[in-house]
């Protein structure tokens, strides 16, 4: 049975069907790095598309950096700061996605004290110019996190830590 999904899987990459994304969330301040996110992607109307996923890996960013190589398999749909997920996917488009349940913030006291919800980016595989997306903490305008997350085709900005992403 691995044979046979290990022959499909090069016969998709082979023909053009297999499209690759990473999805980096880079470090952040403290006990922030430590809240989990759970990657949801979906198809254009909201429903679950975990089947077109082929490979789903995760690595450390300074892994990445120092010996380039996948340490990590995906666990249970969480990753957190500092930790790169690389996916291959098949041909579409799809929204991507994370959340943290309530159970999974460890404590944290913030504004948001029920599930932390992210906004949904939209990928269409096969975009040449999109191969990373990032994810970054909220946070309001004096820079508190406020219990939520943000998916993006551009970097957060970055002084010692990564800056949350500032709600307006």
């Amino acid at each position: 049975m691995r044979l046979k999904k290990t022959l499909s899987f090069l016969a998709m990459i082979f023909s053009g069907l297999a499209f690759s994304l990473e999805i980096y969330r880079p470090e952040n301040y403290g006990h922030m790095n430590d809240i989990p996110c759970l990657l949801e992607i979906t198809d254009m109307d909201g429903n679950d598309a975990s089947d077109k996923i082929i490979s789903l890996n995760m690595s450390w960013y300074y892994d990445m950096q120092t010996k380039p190589h996948w340490t990590h398999n995906y666990y249970k749909g969480c990753f957190r700061g500092g930790s790169v997920l690389h996916l291959e996917m098949m041909e579409g488009t799809y929204l991507i996605s994370v959340r943290t349940p309530v159970e999974m913030q460890d404590g944290m006291i913030l504004e948001n004290d029920g599930e932390w919800i992210s906004n949904s980016f939209e990928y269409k595989t096969g975009s040449p110019a999109l191969k990373v997306i990032f994810v970054s903490p909220t946070a309001n305008q004096n820079g508190f996190y406020t219990g939520g997350w943000h998916v993006d085709y551009r970097a957060p900005k970055f002084f010692k830590y990564t800056k949350p992403y500032r709600t307006r």
